[in-house]
């Protein structure tokens, strides 16, 4: 349960940061798009008013033109002759030429900044594109390394449950073998085979010729689970006086193994 506890914690975070390096992305692309319309917008503007402002200069221009030709007609006489209207006409395809130049300048402006605004849009989803991309692809890794984890973290605690079982096994099987040697075998003397420690002098337990002597399931039990492993005669007294302080053994069976060790 905790497992999956920290496991669902984990990934709330990673979707926590998923989702803020996203915001982060997306307001980064869209600073640049809003800030390149914004000076497109301008330029825009700009230009319309400039276009603007040339054509109303190339219509005053067009007027003062007419009008100086015309006052110069009138002074020599000629304002109501034919060279008048054809002036007139001329005046005005010139005025038509000029506007129609503007136009197209003022059509190819703004097809240019037509443009760069698609490129501005194109630019924001092909960024906010990769972006996610690179987030969902990281966020993918970085889940599958912390499973990664998880599962070697498993992998060990099953190794290591595995090891103590295998541990406890051995260990009862080895218990029940010394109880079986110590309490299972048939009656015999009570001799006790002994050694002498060189070192110490003390006496070493070899061996019971006749573990039935204990004569007593809770002696075999107790010998095994606290002097099984001991080796001279006075290390089993202190066990067997450490046992009756502590009421792991009954004076009855501290005789029983006394009685068939001797001591």
């Amino acid at each position: 349960m905790e497992g999956r506890d920290l496991r669902a914690s984990y990934e709330e975070d990673l979707n926590r940061l998923k989702n803020a390096q996203r915001d982060a992305a997306v307001a980064d692309l869209q600073n640049t798009r809003n800030q390149a319309l914004s000076n497109l917008q301008a330029e825009r503007a700009s230009n319309t008013a400039l276009y603007n402002q040339q054509r109303s200069s190339a219509n005053a221009q067009n007027r003062l033109s007419a009008k100086n030709f015309q006052e110069y007609l009138a002074s020599t006489g000629r304002a109501n002759s034919g060279l008048s209207a054809q002036a007139r006409m001329q005046n005005a395809n010139n005025l038509n030429t000029n506007i129609n130049s503007l136009n197209l300048g003022e059509a190819g402006a703004l097809a240019d900044i037509n443009r760069r605004q698609t490129l501005a849009n194109d630019a924001y989803n092909t960024g906010l594109a990769g972006a996610n991309a690179q987030i969902e692809s990281n966020y993918i890794q970085n889940l599958l390394n912390e499973r990664q984890k998880e599962w070697q973290r498993q992998m060990q605690e099953r190794q290591l449950q595995e090891n103590i079982r295998q541990f406890n096994e051995n260990l009862a099987l080895q218990r029940q073998q010394l109880y079986s040697r110590f309490s299972g075998g048939s009656g015999g003397g009570g001799s006790t085979n002994r050694g002498t420690n060189e070192d110490s002098g003390d006496v070493r337990i070899s061996s019971v010729s006749s573990p039935a002597k204990f004569s007593s399931g809770n002696a075999a039990r107790w010998y095994v689970n606290n002097a099984a492993g001991l080796t001279s005669l006075n290390q089993l007294r202190s066990a067997l006086e450490r046992g009756l302080s502590e009421g792991s053994i009954n004076q009855d069976d501290v005789a029983r193994i006394r009685k068939a060790y001797g001591v």
